[in-house]
């Protein structure tokens, strides 16, 4: 009996410190997740204009196919080269700027941001169904942004975030949804 009050404390005290732990913790615990994952798809909406501007897939460690709303076709990216797809014909293009995907899952840059971090969490919500703790957040580098962010409560990944930001002097309000984390079907190869 004196074992199973124990446990039972234990387990009330552990719950305890999960309910009260640091947001910034909890934050950086997801982007450790997310560096981790293996693949992911995401839908990227401009919300000033309610509609989805793109669709992107993920394979780690650099490998993009990203499908832009309106586009003639579809980009892959794998490491530091562009392939675009234009009426049936694929080019290669340098990227213009080499590495600029890396920075988004580069632990560095993500410690950058985590340093400028102001963060509060502000509730639950759903996303799809799913249980979700919300955060905001705002962060000064490596540019200014004010953040929220939904992180599901059964795997601690990012499930969708909304950011205001200001880009060549106007403000964007962006939402990315994300989805499929580790889905061995999202495959993506150099086109021939």
């Amino acid at each position: 009996m004196h074992a199973l009050v124990r446990c039972a404390a234990l387990a009330l005290l552990l719950a305890a410190g999960a309910v009260h732990a640091d947001p910034k913790a909890e934050l950086h615990q997801a982007f450790t997740r997310f560096l981790a994952a293996k693949s992911f798809r995401a839908e990227l909406s401009d919300l000033d204009r309610q509609r989805t501007v793109a669709h992107m897939e993920f394979v780690a460690p650099d490998r993009y196919r990203v499908q832009v709303e309106g586009a003639p076709g579809d980009q892959v990216i794998v490491g530091d080269t562009v392939y675009m797809t234009m009426n049936g014909h694929t080019m290669r293009v340098p990227m213009p700027a080499a590495g600029l995907t890396r920075r988004y899952r580069d632990p560095d840059v993500l410690a950058q941001t985590e340093r400028s971090l102001r963060i509060e969490r502000v509730g639950s919500d759903r996303i799809d169904g799913e249980a979700a703790t919300v955060y905001h957040y705002t962060v000064d580098a490596p540019h200014p942004a004010d953040v929220k962010l939904w992180i599901s409560d059964k795997s601690g990944l990012p499930l969708q975030m909304q950011t205001t930001g200001t880009a060549m002097g106007q403000t964007h309000h962006t939402q990315i949804r994300y989805r499929d984390y580790d889905d061995a079907s999202i495959r993506i190869e150099a086109p021939n």
